[in-house]
């Protein structure tokens, strides 16, 4: 299945007063139990990923959940994820569970144990908690390193925070997860040649002219250091620099690229001021 490069529209409250903009309401039901259903089969599928499945049991789910193995950030986050899902697949499988559209927010909701199972989210938000669990799952089979990994599902967990309005469960509220490197998601810049000087404990990535705005050019150096595979992104940079000694941080999880970057490092040179026909 081909992906598409689609914009992403996120809602952002700039004031307090209330919209002017008139919407349609038909049809916003359908396009809610569908996102519903679909993240409660992302719950589905995390749940079989983490271990034996807890089916339909919400409270198995919780128990699970404070018992998932968190030696790093990335697990760190994954548990944090399958805790939302948790909620949303309660709502859909429970038998006091149900949804709701209010405000421009799906809301989902169950009573278990005399707890209360709620939040509210987004539609994106919910796009955004699909794209962590997939990208989480189908990491293992890339080359990029667990730093940037870890950076990578940091930043989806920062901006699902900002579309969840309202959150409850056994703890409460959600873990908080800084985001040191900020790294930018939604597109990224490949550069397998990159101009490297090592010099005083730094290595110095040689970069010029507009590159140089990590805002505009989010760029992965792919780079081969010592006869290892190194992915450096543009953002764990200090200006142009990284120390040797964070270095092994970026090394690649495979010595080589998967031959599906074939297709991601153009070998052909355009020659100016000849037609593109």
């Amino acid at each position: 299945m081909t992906r598409l490069s689609l914009p992403e529209y996120r809602p952002i409250e700039m004031y307090t007063r209330k919209t002017s903009v008139a919407i349609d309401g038909n049809g916003d039901d359908g396009e809610m139990h569908a996102a519903v259903a679909g993240l409660s089969n992302t719950f589905t599928k995390l749940d079989a990923a983490l271990g034996e499945p807890v089916g339909w049991d919400v409270m198995a789910a919780w128990r699970k959940y404070q018992n998932l193995p968190r030696p790093d950030g990335i697990a760190k986050l994954t548990a944090e994820i399958y805790r939302s899902l948790r909620i949303v697949h309660a709502a859909t499988t429970h038998s006091t569970g149900w949804t709701e559209l209010r405000n421009g927010l799906i809301k989902a909701t169950a009573t278990v144990d005399q707890t209360s199972l709620s939040i509210r989210i987004t539609r994106i938000g919910m796009t955004l908690i699909q794209s962590f669990v997939a990208y989480r799952l189908g990491y293992e089979g890339q080359p990029y390193p667990d730093a940037y990994v870890e950076a990578m599902l940091r930043r989806y967990w920062a901006d699902i925070a900002a579309e969840i309005h309202w959150y409850h469960d056994e703890g409460n509220v959600p873990f908080q997860f800084k985001d040191e490197i900020g790294l930018n998601r939604h597109f990224r810049f490949d550069c397998d040649n990159p101009k490297i000087v090592i010099t005083d404990g730094q290595c110095r990535f040689v970069i010029g002219g507009h590159h140089r705005d990590p805002r505009r050019y989010p760029i992965d150096f792919f780079t081969v250091l010592d006869g290892v595979l190194h992915i450096v992104p543009v953002e764990a940079l200090t200006g142009d620099r990284l120390p040797l000694i964070d270095l092994r941080r970026w090394r690649a999880r495979t010595p080589t690229l998967p031959p599906h970057f074939r297709l991601r490092f153009v070998r052909e040179t355009m020659t100016p001021e000849l037609p593109m026909t």
